[in-house]
């Protein structure tokens, strides 16, 4: 029986051969470090699915074939990446052209040798630029992806320049107040004793960015809308009304509006946002049906509705605030009324390929180090409900095929 490096060795083989005959059929670039390297692959189903399987059995192997205390050991130094945001120096290395060490610290500011190791580093360990001759800085694929997407650069600033801080103080955090509120993390020990969202009410420049990376985040096919609109029977529902909490602009409701043409929509948001909102933006289609109200969930709801939805709410919460949440419905709420939640959920140890597990996994140790809060699994979503009244039940916990977000879908039965 062949060993399990052996397997691995032979599935990463056979999947990559799969995966380099597809590219050169359809005369499509190989992957490349280069500066000109793709982008995407443009793989079809399948071969992505080869793809995924590759990078699954190629982590593995690595752990394998370590040590143990070189797993106990691994280098987690997010500092080059924080410079490189920090001072943007992507977009101060010419596109097709090459800056020598000296000069990018020159435009930085920096002293020559930290750049030199702040560079080094980030190509030996992120393949973030390229040297193609001692001293000379020249973009890898990575590192051009950063001069051309705002997306990428913003994502780089909020992990790097924002969050990373906050992990190392996150046990510290813990340590010293024991609670599960949001000015008790890590991040606000190190944004100055702000929570999250006050950092972001006042320094309007990082909201900013953790806006533009949020919808570079959420224009993955596996975030789209399209899940939540194809799982739940709006179709059904004919003059209902349903009610959008937390809804931002109202991107989710117009996603929803041409399945469900006699609904009404109502997206809830604080006053700022819905001040900000541009109706213009809407699809003219479906504009109509979509109105936008004043409303802080941690209040009483005041609106009856058919349904109501917290899309990526619940995460930003611990246990405690998301029960208050669930219990402001209430007081609106009829026999029969669904709560959705669309939310990532935590799926049982093992079940899913290492990769994506680890995607999960790094998203729930985020929102303790940011929030003081958490992604949760099935029991955790049906406590929390039993939690906020008896009279919630959960019909369905589930992950939709092709979506990174999970459904709880929920019923208020009244006794």
């Amino acid at each position: 029986m062949a060993s399990r490096i052996a397997e691995l060795a032979a599935l990463i083989s056979s999947n990559t051969q799969k995966i380099d005959e597809y590219l050169a059929s359809n005369s499509l670039p190989r992957p490349s470090f280069e500066e000109d390297g793709p982008v995407k692959l443009g793989l079809p189903a399948e071969l992505e699915a080869a793809r995924s399987a590759t990078l699954n059995a190629t982590a593995e192997l690595e752990a394998l074939l370590k040590t143990p205390d070189d797993l106990l050991r691994p280098i987690l130094n997010g500092t080059s990446l924080e410079a490189i945001s920090r001072y943007d120096m992507a977009r101060k290395v010419p596109v097709g052209g090459t800056i020598t060490f000296e000069e990018l610290a020159e435009q930085c500011g920096l002293y020559e040798p930290d750049v030199r190791r702040i560079i080094r580093f980030a190509i030996v360990h992120h393949f973030i630029f390229r040297e193609p001759s001692k001293g000379v800085v020249a973009h890898s694929a990575a590192s051009r992806r950063l001069v051309d997407d705002q997306g990428a650069r913003d994502g780089l600033g909020v992990m790097f320049d924002d969050c990373y801080q906050s992990f190392g103080r996150t046990v510290e955090a813990m340590e010293k107040y024991k609670g599960q509120e949001m000015a008790q993390t890590g991040w606000a020990l190190s944004h100055n004793g702000m929570s999250l969202f006050e950092t972001f009410g006042k320094v309007p420049a990082k909201a900013k960015r953790f806006a533009g990376s949020m919808a570079a985040f959420n224009a993955s096919p596996m975030m789209s809308h399209k899940h939540i609109a194809t799982n739940f029977p709006w179709e059904t529902l004919g003059e209902a009304t349903a009610v959008d909490l937390g809804g931002s602009h109202g991107e989710l409701c117009a996603a929803l509006a041409p399945t469900a043409p006699k609904m009404k929509f109502i997206v809830q948001e604080l006053p700022r946002t819905v001040q900000s909102v541009n109706r213009d933006a809407l699809p003219s289609a479906v504009a109509p049906q979509i109105e936008f109200m004043e409303h802080d969930f941690f209040t009483p709801q005041t609106v009856t509705a058919a349904v109501y939805i917290f899309r990526q709410i619940f995460h930003n919460w611990a246990d405690s605030n998301v029960i208050k949440i669930l219990r402001q419905l209430i007081p609106a709420l009829q026999p029969g009324a669904r709560i959705l939640v669309h939310d990532l959920l935590l799926p049982e140890p093992g079940k899913l390929p290492l990769m994506m597990e680890r995607q999960i996994r790094a998203m729930d140790m985020l929102m303790l180090s940011i929030c003081n809060a958490r992604e949760r699994d099935e029991a955790d979503w049906r406590q929390v409900f039993t939690e906020a009244d008896p009279r919630f039940k959960v019909l369905r916990v589930f992950t939709p095929k092709g979506s990174a977000l999970g459904l709880v879908d929920a019923v208020w039965e009244r006794e």
